[in-house]
C-alpha cells in the first residue's frame, strides 16, 4: 500500500464522524475480545462436561495465573500501543515505528520470564493461590503444558492492539476469531473425543494460540502494515522502553490485581465454603463459573475500550478536543446500555446460563444465587472501565491505574476481608457489587474534572487550531 494511501488511511480517525468510527473499530475489538476470553470459557464448558466439577476446580484455580500472564501482555501491549496511536496523531512515524519494535522486543522476554519462573515455582504457586490436595494434581497438569505456550498467549494479545491502532480492526478480529475456532474444535476432540481430560484443554488452547500468533505476526510483514517490524528498531532503547512500561501500568495492574483479588476469593470461598453445605472446592468452582459468564459479558464492554483508545489517543495527541468528547459519550452510552441489559439478563436466564457448565444439583443451586448476587452492579463496571481507558487514551496512566485500584484493592480487598465475617459465604460474592458502585462514583467525579481542564486548554488553543479541532 503506498505511503499516500497509509496517511489517508490514519488520518480518517481524525476526520470521519465519530459514531461511524466507534463502531468500525469497537465492533471488531468486540469479536476480538469476546473470543480472546473464550479461549478460557470454552475450556470451562468441555471441562465441566467431560472432567467434573473437580477440573472445573482445577482450572479456576490456574485463572490467577492466567490473569498475571495477561497483565504483562497488557503492560506492553497497551502501553506501547497508546504511545503509538499517540505518535500517528502527532505524525511521528519514525518514532512509532521505534515503539512498535521495542514492544515486541519486551514481549519476547516477558514470555521467556513466564515460562521460566512459571515451570520452576509451579507447585508453591498453586498452594498460594488456594490449590488443595485434592485440585493440585488437576491445576498441575492444566499449567505445566499452558506454560509451554507463553510466548503465543503474551505475543498474540499484546501485537494485535498495534493493527487496531494502524487502521485495521478487522484484520485483528480475524487473527482472533481464527485461534478461538481452532481452540473449540480441539476442546471438542482432545476431551470429548479423545478423553484427556484437562490437559487436553491445555493443548488446545496452545496450539490455537500458535495459530493466531502465526496470522498476527505476518500482518507486520505484509504490504498492509504502514509501519513494520524490522531488527534495526527491535534492539532496546531505555527510554522508550520505561515509557511503554509506564504507560502500560494502569491495565496491567488492573490485571494484576484481578489476580490478587482472585487468591483472596479463592482462599475466602474455600474457608467459607467448608463451613456451608457446599464446601471449599466446590464454593471454588461456582466461582469459576461466575468468572466465566462475567467475562462473557465484560469482554464486549472491553471492546468498546479498546475500539475508543486509539480514536481518543490520535484526537488528543492532534488536539481535536471535541472529537474525544464525542467518543467518550458514545463510549458510555453503549458500555451503559449493554451492561443494564445483561444484568437483566443474568437475574431472568441464570439457571439456563449456569447449565452450560455442570449439572450437579448443589453446584446449580450454589452457582446460580452466587451469580445473581455478584452481578448487582454490572453498570458500573462501565463506568469504571470507560474512565480508566480516557485516562490512559490521553497519556495519564497514574489516573487511570488509581481508578482500577480503587475497584480491585482500595475498595474490594477490605470488602473481601470484612463483608463475609458477617455473611458468610454469601459474602465473599457480595463484596464485588459493593466495590463496583463506589468505585464507579469516584471515577465519574475524576472524569468529570478532567473534562474541565480539557475545555480550558481547549479555549487557549489559537484561532486556527481551534478551527481544526471543531472541524
Amino acid at each position: 500500500m503506498p505511503q499516500a494511501a497509509h496517511d489517508r488511511h490514519l488520518n480518517a480517525i481524525g476526520t470521519r464522524p465519530v459514531p461511524r468510527l466507534l463502531l468500525g473499530f469497537s465492533i471488531p475489538s468486540i469479536v476480538s475480545m469476546t473470543v480472546e476470553s473464550l479461549y478460557n470459557i470454552v475450556d470451562r464448558v468441555f471441562i465441566g462436561q467431560g472432567a467434573g466439577w473437580l477440573g472445573l476446580a482445577g482450572i479456576t484455580l490456574c485463572f490467577p495465573i492466567v490473569l498475571v500472564i495477561m497483565a504483562l501482555s497488557m503492560m506492553i501491549g497497551v502501553g506501547g500501543n497508546t504511545l503509538f496511536a499517540i505518535r500517528l496523531g502527532e505524525r511521528k512515524y519514525g518514532q512509532a515505528s521505534i515503539i512498535l519494535n521495542n514492544s515486541f522486543t519486551l514481549l519476547l522476554l516477558v514470555s521467556a520470564a513466564v515460562l521460566l519462573v512459571g515451570q520452576i515455582f509451579m507447585e508453591p504457586i498453586l498452594r498460594a493461590v488456594g490449590a488443595s490436595e485434592q485440585t493440585l494434581p488437576e491445576a498441575s497438569s492444566y499449567l505445566r503444558i499452558l506454560l509451554w505456550g507463553a510466548f503465543f498467549q503474551v505475543t498474540t494479545p499484546g501485537m494485535n492492539h498495534f493493527i487496531r491502532s494502524m487502521g485495521h480492526p478487522r484484520a485483528a478480529m480475524v487473527r482472533m476469531l481464527t485461534g478461538a475456532g481452532v481452540n473449540t474444535f480441539l476442546d471438542w476432540l482432545f476431551i470429548m473425543k479423545f478423553g484427556w481430560g484437562i490437559r487436553g484443554a491445555a493443548w488446545a488452547t496452545v496450539i490455537a494460540q500458535a495459530c493466531s500468533t502465526v496470522l498476527v505476526m505476518a500482518f507486520f510483514f505484509g504490504k498492509d502494515s504502514p509501519i513494520r517490524l524490522n531488527l534495526r528498531h527491535m534492539r532496546l532503547q531505555t527510554a522508550y522502553a520505561w515509557r511503554i512500561a509506564t504507560m502500560g501500568v494502569s491495565p496491567s495492574t488492573m490485571q494484576l490485581c484481578n489476580s490478587l483479588v482472585n487468591v483472596i476469593l479463592n482462599r475466602s470461598l474455600a474457608k467459607y465454603g467448608a463451613a456451608s453445605p457446599y464446601g471449599g472446592d466446590m464454593a471454588v468452582s461456582a466461582m469459576g463459573i461466575i468468572h466465566s459468564v462475567f467475562m462473557m459479558v465484560a469482554m464486549p464492554v472491553m471492546g468498546v475500550v479498546q475500539g475508543a483508545q486509539p480514536l481518543i489517543g490520535y484526537n488528543y495527541g492532534a488536539k481535536l478536543f471535541s472529537r474525544v468528547r464525542e467518543t467518550l459519550k458514545y463510549a458510555f452510552g453503549s458500555a451503559i446500555a449493554f451492561m443494564t441489559a445483561a444484568w437483566a439478563g443474568v437475574l431472568v436466564f441464570a439457571p439456563r446460563i449456569v447449565a452450560v457448565f455442570a449439572d450437579e444439583p448443589r453446584l446449580t443451586e450454589l452457582s446460580c444465587d452466587s451469580l445473581r448476587v455478584f452481578a448487582a452492579a454490572m453498570p458500573c463496571v462501565a463506568v469504571g472501565m470507560i474512565t480508566g481507558n480516557f485516562f490512559q487514551g490521553i497519556g495519564k496512566p497514574w489516573s487511570a491505574l488509581f481508578i482500577n485500584l480503587c475497584r480491585q484493592v482500595i475498595v474490594l480487598i477490605p470488602l473481601l476481608l470484612v463483608v463475609p465475617r458477617i455473611f458468610g459465604l454469601k459474602g465473599v460474592f457480595m463484596a464485588q457489587p459493593i466495590s463496583d458502585a463506589l468505585s464507579a462514583a469516584l471515577a465519574a467525579a475524576m472524569i468529570s474534572a478532567e473534562l474541565k481542564r480539557m475545555a480550558a486548554r481547549e479555549r487557549a488553543l489559537p484561532p486556527a487550531t481551534t478551527e481544526e479541532t471543531s472541524a
